[in-house]
């Protein structure tokens, strides 16, 4: 099977996960989503998922991670998992754009010029706040929802190496189980599955 076929598949079954939650305003929120490069877009401009369809196959890989850690956390709404899990990142669509790097050449004294991908982004309000700001253009979130998405970077956020970041981070994983398992589930994508 090919690239494109890959994301064809990977597309739909994003597209009918998200529409069993049967959530007001899903179908709004997937025509935007066409709209963008989210399923053609990369995880990460080098670390992981630095691809075409990057951010799609992550999407997934994280909410296959947090159904399964569902059976220890136990969170009530299965719509809560497909909706945190699957659109957790939505901030990183259009945001990445090719450009050419010049790089050395490992082991020689030449640099050749290389595709990448960077970074342009048109609305620079955070990580995971971008993320909620964007669907709740759409969709109605939950408290439990739009905290978990709102702090899915763990430790990696920037207001949560802050005195303050750290307490009311720490304060929302004891509060909402969903909002660690989203972060544990996102780093393990990062890091194993992507």
């Amino acid at each position: 099977m090919g690239a494109q076929e890959q994301i064809n598949e990977l597309k739909n079954e994003f597209r009918e996960l998200l529409l069993s939650t049967r959530r007001e305003g899903i179908a709004d929120l997937l025509a935007w989503l066409e709209e963008t490069d989210f399923y053609s877009a990369p995880a990460s401009t080098s670390k992981h998922g630095a691809y075409e369809g990057g951010l799609l196959n992550h999407s997934m890989n994280v909410y296959k991670l947090l159904a399964n850690f569902n059976k220890n956390i136990k969170c009530d709404r299965e719509d809560s998992l497909v909706i945190a899990s699957l659109l957790h990142d939505v901030c990183k669509t259009n945001m990445y754009v090719k450009g050419i790097k010049n790089v050395k050449t490992p082991g020689k004294r030449e640099w050749t010029e290389k595709e990448v991908y960077m970074i342009e982004d048109e609305l620079p309000i955070g990580h995971g706040e971008k993320s909620v700001y964007l669907l709740m253009k759409h969709i109605d979130l939950t408290e439990e929802e739009a905290i978990a998405i709102r702090w899915h970077m763990s430790g990696y956020d920037d207001a949560a190496r802050s005195y303050i970041g750290g307490i009311t981070q720490s304060k929302a994983f004891e509060k909402y189980p969903l909002a660690p398992a989203l972060a544990i589930a996102d780093m393990y994508a990062t890091y194993f599955a992507d």
